[in-house]
């Protein structure tokens, strides 16, 4: 068997021969539902071992692995006084290793959904690697599974009445995430026309639900107004409506607290 060097695969692929053959190829396949079917395809974050804790002496850890926990430490390292310095750094490691760039994605709108104070900061670093590298349509399969997740999953309950109380808090922190996330996108035109059907879906009915369930729909419009009230101006006469003395006063206050904001 013949072993191939990096230099002679590059070479290939380089090559007019395999260029012509390739672009004969492409016509013959749907090449936007082959990308789309490996986007899709679950990342496994553990073949990294980035959530294995081991002794560093056994530690077996390969280039990948380091540049992933490098790139992650130095978006975390992020605030509004260093971003302009760490970004260059970020946004060229990244370019670097391009086919990293689905985990790398992954991670960034995950840090987006769970630590809100700095969604802002997250979005201009996804806003800069799109500068360089045509992410939108990672973005979208990533964004669809998320959405799958918080809104579609479900979330079987326990015996334990506490042990539920936190998992409805954490799905609506995490559905207040990412509709801060889905807002923010499209403010800044990376992601388009998401944010406008996920309010259309909130306030679908909105006056004939529980007041739980109100209430939790409605700190995920405080937040959106957070980002930017425009959003939510063709749905303002029915907020008002939720004051009405039929809902309970943790729903009325939360419109109140809305309308502060407008």
């Amino acid at each position: 068997m013949t072993k191939l060097t990096e230099e002679k695969i590059n070479n290939i692929l380089k090559s007019g021969e395999f260029l012509n053959l390739y672009e004969k190829y492409k016509k013959n396949i749907d090449i936007d539902k082959l990308s789309n079917f490996f986007d899709d395809i679950e990342t496994n974050k553990n073949y990294f071992r980035l959530n294995i804790k081991k002794s560093n002496k056994f530690f077996n850890k390969n280039k990948d692995t380091l540049t992933i926990k490098n790139i992650n430490a130095n978006i975390n390292k992020c605030t509004d006084d260093n971003y302009n310095e760490l970004i260059i750094t970020i946004v060229n490691d990244i370019t670097k290793n391009e086919h990293l760039i689905n985990l790398i994605m992954e991670n960034i709108l995950e840090k987006c959904i769970l630590h809100q104070t700095y969604i802002h900061i997250y979005v201009k670093i996804i806003e800069e690697i799109h500068k360089n590298i045509n992410i939108k349509r990672i973005l979208n399969n990533t964004l669809n599974k998320y959405h799958k997740f918080i809104f579609e999953g479900n979330h079987e309950k326990s015996d334990n009445k506490y042990e539920n109380l936190c998992n409805e808090n954490k799905k609506t922190d995490n559905m207040i995430g990412y509709l801060m996330l889905i807002t923010y996108l499209d403010k800044n035109n990376i992601v388009k026309e998401r944010i406008n059907e996920l309010l259309k879906n909130i306030m679908e009915n909105i006056l004939e639900k529980e007041n739980d369930e109100i209430f939790k729909l409605l700190n995920c419009i405080q937040n959106i107004c957070k980002v930017s009230k425009d959003y939510i101006i063709n749905y303002i006469d029915i907020i008002k409506q939720l004051k009405d003395k039929k809902y309970n006063s943790k729903v009325r206050c939360k419109v109140m607290d809305i309308e502060d904001l407008l």
